[in-house]
């Protein structure tokens, strides 16, 4: 029940977040849309997302949040804040030194990761890049104090401040935009992390968390998580390889495809966070602990995790899916964001959904290796997955064009797949944990409402989308999102009746027992 309203509660702000996100976005794309200094903007972040990476956030989580769970259980949390402390003192050190040295560089990063823009172009990624640079070593801070509040089951708590440094971080945006154009948006950003450190050090001091300013504490060694870290730094740099040269060879599309990929890699992104990362976030916190407690029962946790995913997975394919293209055209579409860019982007979205549950199967089975002890097997696995991607992506593209795209994100997510399962089949005593199989039931109901649902435009013309970006014309569209995500459920519900699925039968028994309690207290009471 605990980890229920864990992911229940971070769910629940997520949500709120991603209101937030959907006001941002359209605030975004109704100024900027795809035009060329928005897409400088996004080739800029992809160059700052690679300073992020190399301080390996999500790794030091990964390596990190298990030895302090295991330092708080046997000595303490005081002894396990200090070992922190000393940690995030070295990476603060860190963080300064890379700050200099990417303002020194970022012009020759700009002309990496933008081989296709016009030098005037690349002159001003570079400059957004050193704009962005404060908000992206504030990034890799929030990320390392998140591992304090995980471990201690602060979930929901940490994700409200993030909601709230994105709400300023609009208003920070909406303020400026008419004087500075795309440098309101990198504003937002600086804004946004800002509010997030100020939130989070501020719970953290007021339940308990003393911050030390040390560099070492006895019985801990920094370098030994470091050293442990450090054999994934050539993951780190063979992702990087994935990520400049498929970025590289979005520029070379024609003018607003990189930006028009980014607004669908943000949609995904935001809403993966939504639905799934609650439950990755519980499970990895959860495992860590099992590990150490009753090891006995991971598998068991595991499939717990993979029924959440399917069941989540199961409601976005057929309910979003049929309602996104009227629903980006009413919020997104106008002078700065076209039909065909619309048209685009629901391409793009569709395939990055289609791989969400293969993508969060992947991570859960890569952090389970993670808590086994399987840290350096599963960096090089997925090393060697993430150099092969980047070899790929370039000749892809090329050849393909616009349609290589999704082929690089199938191509890409499945070898990270694979790299995980193949690490865990390695294992001398292993078990692979499957779905449980009415959620087998689950998608394959899921997969054929979509179908249903999809072909409902083809045999009624004026529910697809129509372009028109008129007052009058946006609420048709968002009429009309309403209905096909309304139709997707529909098919859905009949979908897991008719397969016999049991959870869609006993939330049915649930129901009815209620209401029939209530008509009988009705009739009492008459």
């Amino acid at each position: 029940m605990s980890q229920l309203r864990s992911i229940g509660g971070l769910t629940f702000v997520n949500a709120v977040g991603l209101g937030v996100t959907v006001l941002d976005s359209i605030v975004t794309a109704q100024c900027f849309g795809t035009t060329a200094p928005m897409s400088n903007y996004f080739a800029a972040i992809t160059v700052l997302m690679i300073v992020q990476k190399i301080f390996m956030v999500g790794q030091f989580s990964d390596v990190f949040l298990p030895q302090y769970v295991k330092i708080r259980e046997t000595e303490g949390s005081e002894k396990a804040d200090r070992c922190f402390s000393a940690l995030f003192n070295h990476i603060m050190l860190a963080l300064m030194f890379a700050g200099v040295v990417f303002v020194v560089t970022a012009s020759s990063m700009a002309k990496l990761i933008a081989p296709g823009f016009s030098p005037e172009a690349q002159v001003q990624v570079a400059w957004f890049s050193i704009g962005l640079i404060p908000g992206v070593l504030l990034t890799v801070a929030n990320g390392h104090l998140y591992i304090v509040g995980n471990a201690r089951g602060w979930y929901s708590r940490f994700a409200i401040y993030g909601v709230l440094g994105n709400a300023l971080g609009l208003v920070a945006m909406v303020a400026t935009a008419r004087w500075v154009g795309v440098w309101a948006v990198v504003l937002s950003q600086n804004v946004t992390q800002v509010v997030m450190l100020w939130g989070s050090l501020r719970y953290l001091s007021r339940n308990g968390y003393r911050h030390a300013w040390i560099l070492r504490e006895p019985g801990f060694s920094t370098w030994s998580v470091t050293a442990r870290v450090g054999v994934t730094a050539i993951y780190v740099l063979a992702t990087q390889w994935y990520v400049i040269g498929f970025n590289a060879a979005l520029t070379y599309l024609p003018n607003g495809a990189l930006a028009v990929y980014k607004y669908a890699e943000l949609l995904y992104v935001k809403s993966g966070s939504l639905f799934m990362r609650p439950v990755s976030v519980v499970f990895f916190t959860d495992a860590s602990v099992l590990a150490h407690r009753d090891p006995g029962q991971l598998r068991a946790r595991i499939s717990h995790a993979l029924y959440h995913y399917a069941l989540l997975f199961a409601a976005m394919v057929a309910v979003l899916l049929p309602a996104i293209p009227n629903l980006l055209g009413a919020l997104w579409g106008g002078a700065n964001y076209s039909k065909a860019d619309i048209v685009q982007t629901v391409y793009y979205v569709s395939c990055l959904y289609g791989l969400l549950i293969v993508d969060f199967t992947g991570q859960t089975y890569r952090r389970l290796n993670m808590v086994v002890g399987d840290v350096l097997p599963q960096y090089l696995a997925m090393s060697v997955a993430q150099v092969l991607s980047g070899f790929a992506a370039p000749w892809i593209v090329h050849h393909l064009q616009v349609n290589g795209v999704p082929v690089v994100l199938v191509f890409n997510v499945s070898a990270l797949f694979l790299s995980a399962i193949f690490v865990h089949a390695c294992r001398p005593q292993w078990q692979l944990a499957f779905f449980p199989r009415q959620t087998w039931k689950l998608i394959v109901a899921a997969v054929l409402s979509l179908s249903m649902a999809w072909l409902m435009p083809s045999w009624l013309p004026w529910l697809q989308y129509a372009g028109d970006i008129s007052l009058s014309g946006k609420i048709l569209e968002l009429m009309k999102s309403a209905l096909m995500g309304g139709l997707g459920l529909s098919l859905l519900l009949g979908a897991v009746f008719l397969l016999k699925v049991e959870e869609a039968h006993a939330a049915w028994r649930w129901v009815r027992e209620f209401l029939q309690q209530k008509w009988n207290g009705l009739k009492a009471t008459g």
